[in-house]
């Protein structure tokens, strides 16, 4: 099928097809060179000949390595060795999931969504985006004789940015799966998205780093494999169950982690 990226990792990509394929491909060039021959007819006062004369035309073609190819090529050199890449199509959830290993490489049907404490701190249209505008506003205040008591302090609106900016332009996805308790989590890097849209329904790629089983959970700021807060931070969140109304900041299992290589539809 043709497909649309939503998010592709080109460099990732590249690494991945490289090492399937045994080096890099450049660009080539594709020469077609076409011949004939035909009469020139001549009258040379009562006598009548022929001169056979050659026609020849050459066409060129140039061909870039795009990374849409290098994709179609690396899923079916993937496919086509499933042992030597860990390739793993999860048709069955349940089973599929349960059996992958650790740096399993797996194609998965799934919806996809961005959770609300991630889309609350992210750099771009996330909570700092807002402080930042009630700020802008906030001299005209008493111009309209609005109550502003309400809003967090200068301190509170510093600290958020701050958790803001710890992100650093990442995000973090979380996909439910078909007829199955398991999920999927991945981390972003927004310089690779090409659509925002992302969320919805979708084809996931990527490599799993972790598994965690049901019971257990994990707080979507310190996902096992993400950069999102610094290692002692994540370390210390790690180590607390969710507290009463704050299940959804955390991901419970059966879940995954994995390196995200693409998302497509």
């Amino acid at each position: 099928m043709l497909k649309r990226f939503l998010y592709l990792d080109e460099s990732e990509l590249t690494d991945y097809v490289s090492a399937l394929e045994g080096g890099l491909r450049g660009p080539r060039e594709l020469k077609s060179v076409r011949g004939g021959k035909r009469d020139a007819g001549i009258d040379v006062k009562a006598a009548k000949g022929g001169i056979e004369k050659s026609e020849q035309s050459e066409e060129t073609l140039s061909f870039t390595d795009t990374a849409h190819a290098r994709f179609e090529r690396f899923l079916e050199l993937a496919a086509a060795n499933p042992e030597g890449s860990g390739w793993i199509e999860v048709l069955d959830a349940s089973r599929d999931l349960q059996e992958a290993g650790f740096g399993a490489m797996i194609s998965v049907e799934c919806d996809l969504y961005i959770p609300d404490i991630i889309k609350a701190l992210a750099m771009q249209g996330g909570l700092a985006d807002t402080l930042d505008q009630i700020e802008t506003f906030l001299p005209y205040a008493a111009v309209f004789d609005l109550d502003i008591s309400g809003l967090p302090s200068k301190e509170e609106r510093e600290a958020i940015k701050g958790v803001s900016r710890l992100f650093g332009g990442k995000l973090v996805v979380v996909g439910e799966l078909d007829d199955t308790d398991w999920l999927l989590a991945g981390q972003l890097d927004a310089s690779n998205v090409r659509d925002p849209e992302i969320e919805g329904r979708v084809i996931v790629v990527g490599k799993i780093t972790k598994k965690w089983g049901p019971r257990q959970w994990k707080p979507l700021l310190a996902l096992p494999g993400s950069s999102l807060l610094p290692r002692h931070q994540r370390r210390m969140l790690e180590r607390k169950p969710p507290e009463a109304g704050q299940e959804d900041q955390y991901l419970e299992g059966p879940a995954v982690m994995i390196d995200i290589l693409a998302i497509y539809r």
